[in-house]
């Protein structure tokens, strides 16, 4: 009985030491030249370049935010910047304003 209290306290004690380090992560953080890309294709968009669209990273999020003048040239918006390689997550911020169409800066 004795051999058996003490060979389940040992298994209690090493079962609660925990990992020696953290476990892994998933988070796949979006580098400078991934945005810099995303943010090329928006301009190189007709309707889309006039709208100075920003963007940005948070992790492996990509962030778009600002006017554009249509549902479409939102929807356009993430389509354009999921085609740079990497980018699978985006947040999309847009808000339809049809007075930004031809709003030159």
């Amino acid at each position: 009985m004795k051999k058996l209290v003490l060979s389940l306290l040992a298994t209690l004690a090493l079962g609660c030491s925990g990992p020696s380090e953290p476990p892994p992560t998933s988070i796949q953080p979006i580098d400078s030249a991934k945005v810099q890309a995303a943010k090329l294709n928006l301009q190189t968009d007709a309707e889309l370049a006039p709208c100075n669209i920003q963007v940005s990273a948070e992790n492996d999020l990509l962030v778009l935010k600002g006017g554009v003048p249509s549902q479409a040239g939102k929807d356009r918006a993430e389509v354009l910047v999921k085609k740079v390689e990497g980018i699978k997550k985006v947040a999309n911020h847009l808000e339809v304003q049809p007075a930004t169409a031809q709003t030159p800066e």
